[in-house]
Order: C-alpha cells, then structure tokens, then sequence
C-alpha cells in the first residue's frame, strides 16, 4: 500500500467522525503524523472538494456532511491499496501525455497519484532529460509531447505494453480513467480477443498481448471522441488497402463490436487499422497477402549476416547448422522489419548484453555485400537492442556447440582414504568447474607416470614437488574455511581457462 494513500484514507475517516476539523497540531498528535504531512493531505482534501465546488476545510471550522460524502467518493475511485514507485508512475504519465484525455497539470498528476508537488517535479523532470517525447507545458493545453500522432499512438502503446510486468500500476492506470471499467472486465474481454485470434489463425496470443490491445483499444477511442482521428493521418492509402485485406484486421473489426457492445465505445477506423497493425506484429507470419517478398528478402540479408559473422568471429559450424542460424535470424528479423516500417514494435525486455558477440554482429552488418538490399529494409539500420538480440541467438549458438573443458586436477597425498573420499566428493559436488581427479600417493609419486605441468592444479601437503602448475597447499587440520578457500582456487582456474579458450 502506498503510504501518502494510506494516510489520506486515514486522514479522511479520521475528519469524518469530526464535528469541527481539529487544528494541525491536534491532527498531527493524533495521526501521529508530522504537521507538514496534515497540512498537504488537508491540501489534497480541498483539491477534491474544489473539483466538486464545496467550500474548503480549515481548522476549527465546521465539517457539512456533503463535503465528507464527496471525499469518500473520492476515495472509491482513487487506488489507495497499491504502491507505485517512481518508474510506474512515470510510465502512466508518459501514456496520459501521449493520449491525452484531460489537461494534465502538476496539481491533476498530485491528485492523480496522492503525492506532493516536488514528486511530480521530479517525476517529470526525469522525463525532460529524454531525446524525444519530452514533456512541455503551455497554460491552455498544460503538459503534452509534440510527437507526430503516429508517433504518439505507438508510444502509448509501447508503454501499455511495459506496464503489463507491473500489475499494481496497469490497475491503478485503468482506475485512472474518466471511463470507470474495472480491471476484471478488461480481462474477460482481452479473453475473448485471444479466443477469436486462435480460433480465426490457429495461433495463440499471450494474454499479455490481449491486454494492451484492448485497453489500448479503449484509450485509444475515449481519445478520438475528444479528438476524431482521420486514418489517413496514420497511414497511407497502399497502407490501408494492405491491411484491409489481412485476416487480422477481421478480427479487430469484430472485437470491436465486442467492445461497443460492453464498453459503450465506437472505435474509429483509424484505430482498428492500428490494431490490425499490432495483430501483424504479433504474429509476424509469411503468406502471400502481405509483403512475402519482403520475407525472401529478409532470408538472403539472414544469411549474409550468418556468413559474415562465421567469418568474423572464427567459430566453426557444418554447412547444416549454418542453415538452421539463418533460418533463425530471419525470424527475428521479421518483427525488427515491421518496427522499421511502422515503428509498430520498439519495446525489448530482458537483454543479455554480450559485448564480445555485439561486436561480432555489429561487424557482420558492416560487412553485407549487399548494402542496397539491406539499407531499402532498414533505412536507418537496426536498434542497439535489436544487436543485442541477434548477439544472443549467436551466443547461446555458440553455448550450445562449446566445448566443456574440463578441469584436470591432481592430488599428490599421504591422506587417510577417509580425507582423501571427503576431497573428492567436495571437489565434484561442490566446484562450480566440471573437473576430472586424479589421486597418487606421496611415496608413490616419484615412480608414477603423471607429469604436474599436464595438469591444472596440483593438491597436496608436501612443499617438494617441483610444478610451475597452481598448487593448493592442504592445511594440517581440514575445516570448512579451507574447503571454500579451495573451491575458490578451482573457481579461479576455471575462468582464466575458459578465457585462455577464446583466445
């Protein structure tokens, strides 16, 4: 629970059972609260009763019924049960200014999220530091970006689909609109697109997906109801022809119906050709009604970069494994197409960042011979992230073939077998290296045919054995401390090896 929430709610139960309201100090001492706390929830009190033209509260003065009863109604419809940091509340502002369906000011963002003015301030100055979408500010309009409204419609939507990983924040979102639907009928609905994707396609969507359509959905045509949206202000003509045709787009045109019927909401052309847009991102499937070619295309660039990356990074790989990573690439390049096209998709969660394989990709692209084929693709060349994505299917490629080197280790001891079976199921059990050991005794040792330098660490209590090898000295009485101290050593050993691997 968010605490200034928690302490308005308490604020207002507490003046409700009042006849007068209290001075600052007697509301402080029995809230146990500072007096600066009392005075800004006595502010966001008499921001509520303004919005409803009621006189405001001061101390010693007396408490009308009416004002109670609008401040918990307000209440009702704030989201006082869940806590929302500074990232989540930032992701919500960044959507209201890219769809705006009110005049956001700081004091509309206070009594949006129950936090103080220098909150908002910081919030938003956060927000200013950013290449694009920075928010500006004008007395008739308040904050807003000055973004395209393509633009803005695929950042909302991109931020939807962000908010999905944070469920507290997606309800308190939802709660915030002036259209009260609750969370539960968004689901039931979002349930229903997914059922009729499968059962129009035969594919499946994640409910994730179902979810940021259909609120989008819904933002999206309460924003065209303050401010129609002529589709061709979204797309062009050859555009709107390409997706009138797709599959997809039957399916909006059907959830749409289901969306009028339970949302009371008409959802214009303009955003059902947007939503057919998503539906193609999401699927990113090859057939012959839209831009097949495109695809054929994506495979011969695919396989210029597997080449090019098999030469740059010197990994070698049969004529068949090559095939199955170019098919590979390819797929991923799919959706890496649309976001070029349409700027559909441009949300990626969950980078592994490999800077050795990122440099092998970033290369490879370099070095496509076909520049023209790639360029007319991707006019501006693909995203850091979109790298970083391709950099982590060579890399688990390259996992997947790696050889597993093992540690060679020998002991050279006197030990008791007893000590000697404890080593060894420690080192197999516990090292973190696969490792491969070898036991000699000490008075054998001279007479046995091992060689130290042949091996990669040598254990032992003797100080005479003559190795350029590391060499773990066993203490005079075994513990735990030199136990860990040696899984460390062999921890130690097996990155400088691997590193010795790649080299």
């Amino acid at each position: 629970m968010s605490v200034p929430n928690m302490n308005y709610t308490t604020f207002i139960n507490y003046i409700a059972n009042q006849d007068l309201l209290p001075n600052v100090q007697t509301m402080s001492n029995r809230l146990n609260l500072s007096s600066r706390k009392i005075y800004y929830l006595l502010q966001s009190a008499n921001s509520d009763l303004r919005s409803s033209n009621l006189p405001f509260l001061a101390p010693n003065t007396r408490i009308t019924q009416n004002q109670i009863t609008v401040l918990k109604a307000k209440l009702s419809h704030v989201p006082s049960d869940d806590y929302i940091n500074s990232y989540e509340r930032q992701l919500i502002i960044d959507i209201c200014l890219a769809l705006p369906l009110k005049k956001w000011t700081l004091s509309a963002f206070q009594t949006l999220f129950s936090v103080s003015r220098n909150t908002v301030l910081r919030d938003i100055s956060d927000l200013k530091k950013r290449e694009t979408f920075k928010p500006v500010f004008s007395k008739k309009s308040g904050f807003e970006f000055s973004e395209p409204l393509y633009d803005s419609f695929v950042h909302a939507y991109n931020g939807l689909a962000l908010l999905q990983s944070h469920k507290n924040a997606l309800s308190y979102f939802i709660r915030s609109l002036d259209k009260h639907i609750p969370y539960s009928k968004f689901l039931l609905i979002s349930e229903k697109l997914k059922n009729m994707y499968q059962d129009s396609l035969g594919k499946k969507i994640s409910i994730s997906n179902a979810l940021t359509l259909t609120i989008f959905s819904t933002l999206a045509s309460l924003y065209s109801e303050l401010d129609p949206i002529a589709q061709e202000s979204l797309f062009t003509s050859a555009d709107v022809v390409s997706f009138t045709k797709r599959k997809e787009n039957d399916i909006i045109n059907d959830f749409s119906m289901i969306t009028k019927t339970n949302f009371s909401l008409d959802m214009p052309d303009a955003v059902k050709l947007f939503l057919t847009l998503q539906l193609l991102s999401v699927t990113k499937e090859q057939d012959n009604h839209f831009s097949a070619r495109a695809f054929q295309d994506l495979l011969v660039v695919s396989h210029e970069i597997v080449k090019a990356f098999v030469l740059t990074s010197d990994i070698k790989i049969s004529q068949a494994e090559q095939e199955v990573l170019t098919r590979k690439i390819q797929t991923q390049l799919k959706p890496f197409w649309y976001s070029s096209k349409y700027q559909s998709i441009t949300v990626y969660d969950y980078l592994y960042h490999n800077e050795t394989f990122e440099q092998y990709v970033t290369d490879a692209l370099s070095q496509i011979t076909n520049r023209s084929l790639y360029q007319r693709l991707f006019p501006f060349g693909l995203l850091t992230d979109q790298i970083s994505i391709l950099a982590m299917i060579f890399y688990n490629f390259s996992l997947s073939h790696e050889k597993i080197h093992k540690l060679h280790i020998l002991m050279v001891t006197s030990l008791p077998i007893y000590s000697q079976n404890l080593f060894e199921t420690l080192i197999k059990r516990s090292s973190s290296a696969p490792c491969e050991l070898s036991i000699v005794s000490l008075n054998d040792f001279e007479n046995s045919s091992n060689e130290p330098n042949q091996f990669d660490l040598i254990i032992t209590e003797s100080t005479e054995i003559a190795t350029k090898q590391p060499t773990f000295l066993i203490d005079s009485e075994l513990s735990d401390s030199e136990f860990e101290r040696l899984k460390m050593v062999i921890s130690q050993i097996n990155v400088t090896k691997k590193e010795e691997s790649l080299t």
